[in-house]
C-alpha cells in the first residue's frame, strides 16, 4: 500500500499532464451539485448520477473549493490547487483499490498471490489511468467491494466433514443465513458501480456466475 500511495499520489498535477477534457466535465458537474444546479447539465444526459453525487459529497466534507481560498483572478497556483484535490482523491481511491485487490486474492487464493497481484496493480502503467478524475476511477472501488463480498459469501466456514446429515443440514442453513447480508452488500456495491457508469453492468456475470454452483 505504501508503494501504491507513492505511485498514485506522487506529483498528482504533473503526471499525467492535464487537466483532460473529461476531468473538467466531471469536476464541473460535481460543482453543479454543490451549488444546487442538479447532477447533470440541462442540455446533456450521458452518464448516471452517482459519480457526481459521490464527488460532490466528498467536496462538501472537505469544504472544497472554499477551503483552498482560490484567487478570483485565476492565477496559476490557484488553478493547480483546484485540480490537485480531485486527483489526490483519485489517488486515495487507488490505494483503497490496491487493498481490495489484496484481500480478494488472499481469500480466493493465498497471501503470495495477493501480494503479487497488489504489487502489479501498484506499478503497472495501465493503472496510472486511475490518477485521472474519471468515472472508471470512481466505480472501480465499488466493483472491487462487490467482488470481495461475493468471495466472502462463497467461503465455507469449515473444511472438515460434519458428523451427521441432520447436523450438516443445520450448519448449511446457518451458513446460508450468514451469506445473505454479504450477498446483499455485494449487489449494492455492484449497483453503485453501474450507477456510476453503465458499462459496469458487464461485470454482473463475474460476480453472479459462481453462485450457480453453490
Amino acid at each position: 500500500m505504501t508503494l501504491s500511495a507513492f505511485t498514485h499520489l506522487w506529483n498528482p498535477i504533473g503526471f499525467p499532464p492535464g487537466p483532460s477534457n473529461d476531468e473538467s466535465i466531471y469536476i464541473r458537474r460535481a460543482m453543479h451539485v454543490l451549488v444546487g444546479q442538479g447532477p447533470q447539465e440541462s442540455f446533456l444526459y450521458d452518464h448516471p448520477y452517482f459519480g457526481q453525487l459521490f464527488v460532490a459529497t466528498v467536496f462538501t466534507m472537505i469544504g472544497y473549493p472554499n477551503s483552498l481560498h482560490p484567487f478570483p483572478n485565476g492565477d496559476v497556483h490557484s488553478i493547480e490547487m483546484l485540480y490537485m484535490v480531485p486527483r489526490v482523491l483519485m489517488g486515495i481511491l487507488a490505494v483503497v483499490d490496491t487493498f481490495l485487490i489484496y484481500k480478494i486474492a488472499e481469500h480466493r487464493y493465498n497471501r503470495n498471490v495477493a501480494f503479487i497481484a497488489s504489487i502489479l496493480f501498484a506499478v503497472m502503467p495501465i493503472t496510472w489511468l486511475t490518477r485521472w478524475m474519471l468515472l472508471e476511477s470512481l466505480l472501480l472501488p465499488f466493483l472491487l467491494c462487490s467482488i470481495l463480498f461475493a468471495v466472502y459469501s462463497l467461503m465455507k466456514n469449515s473444511p472438515f466433514p460434519l458428523p451427521s446429515p441432520s447436523l450438516a443440514n443445520y450448519n448449511k442453513n446457518k451458513r446460508n443465513n450468514k451469506r445473505i447480508p454479504l450477498i446483499l452488500l455485494s449487489g449494492i456495491f455492484l449497483g453503485l458501480a453501474i450507477f456510476t457508469k453503465i458499462p459496469a453492468f458487464t461485470m454482473i456475470p463475474l460476480v453472479g456466475f459462481p453462485y450457480l454452483y453453490k
